[in-house]
């Protein structure tokens, strides 16, 4: 190794611990986290996949995916809560049924 690559390799090292926590984890600045989104969109790979390859937690790049890229996250219109009142009629079936747009379908008896 020439001796100015031995100096940038040092120079990269002892960068690399000054960000490291005392717990053992990487603080990267939000220029680090730009790079990594930009190299995550050119890679092609699933959330889930590039997370674990570059050792990230995917709670945390998450975060700094909406922070950076919010445009991509558009916003949920805003949650109602609708009153629901059980049929009195008991004649064995369900009371209640609610059906959710993901499939998922909660049932009630009375």
């Amino acid at each position: 190794m020439k001796e100015a690559d031995a100096s940038q390799a040092f120079f990269i090292c002892k960068e690399w611990i000054m960000k490291t926590s005392a717990n053992g984890r990487i603080r990267r600045s939000p220029a680090e986290w730009e790079a990594l989104l930009t190299r995550f969109e050119a890679s092609g790979r699933g959330r889930e996949d590039f997370c674990r390859s570059e050792g990230l937690g995917r709670s945390t790049f998450h975060k700094w995916h909406r922070k950076l890229r919010p445009q991509e996250f558009p916003q949920q219109p805003a949650k109602e809560f609708i009153e629901v009142t059980p049929t009195t009629d008991r004649t064995g079936g369900w009371t209640v049924e609610i059906e959710l747009p993901d499939g998922t379908v909660a049932r009630v008896r009375g």
